[in-house]
């Protein structure tokens, strides 16, 4: 019987082991399973850490090439190379996108492409439009496609069907639209998160930021540059064109003409009927030069009532020529009944490079001269060599 209830009593104690043992094990596995679910966990945050950080390098990559943008376009001095640095850093941020900047033309008649580039064989001149037909341009507000079933589908890129996503962003200069920026490729939702819609607006605002200062500094330079009263180029932008010519001729061999011309008797002008009078003489004279002389020739007022004409790859005898129809038809306007004063003549003194003066000082005194000698030979006339 001892036996008996001593092996009882063993069976009973590997029971309790056996029991206890198992629930240690389930504890273990319940412990196991947590650590492996906290570790999938990490693994999911690691993932997604690693996404964000690759994101944000991505991001900081394209903010460079944004800074990088900013130090290119606000020193140049060319709508043009504006228009192709934006592209082409867009073209790096967006590779498998085609990227199109179009302009309004003057007339605002049409857009223009000014720059263009990605993988396509969409010709570019095709999907040019009216500023009407524009969406963008139209309300000045940006299209967003990221499918053709989604937004409002550029009507000129619906015969594409290589063409599923677009967007196209108005560009602005001093409040006023002056083209669009324009992207769309062959994949669907190409570029159309909410970070890169904020990337290309923000490449659109530079460009009309940049545009805007290109144009003012352009336009305060030709105003330095222009004399007000006529609208002719002033002595300054004068002596600019001489020097690029004096340079070009040197290097070529060429020749070139200068002729400074007087407004004889213009005191006599503005003591009788006023200085008013005198000015509407001299504009009157810049409009008949306008007329008269070539595109290539620069008529430029020299001071007063003196004016300068470079004639590029000009003899003398060919300029005499010009001038002399010139006077004729300046003292023809002035008995027109459109002045005041009437049968105003001018002289004009011409010299030739490099026979007349192989620098810009001796070319000058010699038209100078010969302006002089026509003043004190009768006014009236054009002297083009010392023997006259």
């Amino acid at each position: 019987m001892t036996s008996l209830a001593t092996i009882g009593d063993a069976k009973d104690s590997i029971l309790k082991i056996y029991e206890s043992f198992n629930e240690m094990l389930e504890r273990v596995t319940t412990r196991e399973k947590h650590l492996l679910s906290q570790v999938e966990e990490l693994n999911k945050k690691e993932t997604h850490l690693r996404h964000a950080i690759q994101r944000e390098k991505t991001r900081g990559e394209q903010l460079r090439k944004i800074l990088a943008l900013t130090d290119i376009i606000f020193n140049i001095g060319s709508e043009q190379e504006i228009y192709n640095a934006a592209v082409n850093i867009l073209h790096k941020l967006y590779p498998n996108a085609v990227i199109r900047l179009l302009c309004v033309s003057n007339r605002r008649t049409k857009m223009e492409v000014k720059a263009a580039c990605g993988p396509t064989n969409i010709n570019a001149e095709r999907c040019c439009i009216t500023p009407t037909e524009c969406l963008a341009v139209k309300t000045g507000k940006s299209l967003v496609n990221p499918s053709r079933s989604q937004g409002i589908f550029c009507h000129r890129l619906t015969s594409y069907a290589e063409v599923r996503s677009h967007i196209c962003i108005p560009l602005f200069s001093e409040g006023n639209i002056f083209g669009c920026l324009s992207l769309f490729a062959e994949q669907e939702n190409s570029f159309f998160d909410a970070y890169k819609v904020e990337i290309i607006n923000l490449f659109a605002n530079l460009i009309g930021i940049s545009i805007a200062n290109t144009r003012l500094v352009n336009m305060a330079q030709k105003e330095s540059f222009t004399d007000h009263l006529t609208g002719l180029p002033n002595r300054r932008y004068a002596f600019n064109v001489l020097q690029q010519e004096l340079e070009r001729a040197k290097r070529y061999g060429g020749v070139f003409s200068v002729a400074l011309i007087d407004i004889d008797k213009f005191k006599v002008v503005n003591d009788t009927y006023g200085h008013d009078e005198g000015d509407r003489v001299l504009v009157l004279l810049a409009d008949v030069a306008r007329r008269c002389f070539r595109k290539s020739d620069v008529t430029a007022r020299f001071g007063g009532e003196e004016f300068l004409i470079i004639m590029p790859e000009t003899i003398v005898e060919a300029s005499l020529q010009v001038i002399n129809r010139f006077r004729a038809t300046f003292n023809e306007a002035t008995l027109s009944g459109m002045l005041k004063a009437s049968n105003i003549t001018v002289s004009a003194g011409i010299a030739q490079y490099p026979a007349d003066g192989q620098d810009l000082a001796t070319l000058l005194k010699t038209a100078d001269s010969r302006l002089y000698k026509a003043k004190e030979s009768g006014r009236n006339r054009a002297v083009w060599s010392n023997e006259q």
